[in-house]
């Protein structure tokens, strides 16, 4: 059974505006990230949608629930790299 929330009006008006912002940053994101991949397929790099790979170093090594990559030597965000939205 859901539980329900008895939220004020402007409770619910602050959620319903984060959500809408929420939407457009990951239409955002996949619109970023399916360039990316093209890039990446187009200069014969790996292109495996699957994969937790960066879109901006040859680094393998993302671990999600570290948000950071596992190589020292890319120190990229989860932001950056394939799988995140």
């Amino acid at each position: 059974m859901e539980r329900e929330y008895e939220l004020t009006g402007e409770q619910k008006k602050a959620y319903a505006e984060n959500e809408a912002d929420l939407s457009n940053f990951e239409t955002q994101m996949r619109n970023i990230q399916g360039t990316a991949n093209s890039r990446l397929a187009a200069a014969n790099l790996r292109f495996d949608p699957d994969a937790p790979y960066c879109y901006q170093c040859p680094c393998e090594q993302f671990k999600g629930p570290q948000h950071s990559c596992a190589r020292p030597t890319c120190g990229h965000s989860r932001l950056r790299h394939n799988g995140f939205i």
